[in-house]
């Protein structure tokens, strides 16, 4: 165990080995995370999967194709 010294905010913190995260305390490695929305924001607030399964299955009969969702072939 070790007493280390943070880079960015001076505070000391303990830990059994080196991080691998350069020398910063566990709050500041926080700090430095982006939790973004990976497939853009109107991806995570638009309609769900089913939603969208529903509605390509809706076009495709309109259209006169028989269209099946994957999941009925056990995907």
């Amino acid at each position: 165990m070790a007493v280390l010294i943070c880079e960015d905010c001076g505070s000391r913190f303990v830990e059994d080995a080196y991080p691998p995260r350069r020398l910063i305390c566990f709050k500041c490695h926080l700090k430095g995370i982006r939790l973004g929305f990976r497939h853009g924001k109107e991806d995570f607030h638009g309609p769900t999967i089913r939603e969208r399964q529903q509605k390509i299955v809706r076009e495709a009969e309109a259209k006169g194709i028989t269209a099946v969702p994957a999941s009925e072939y056990g995907f």
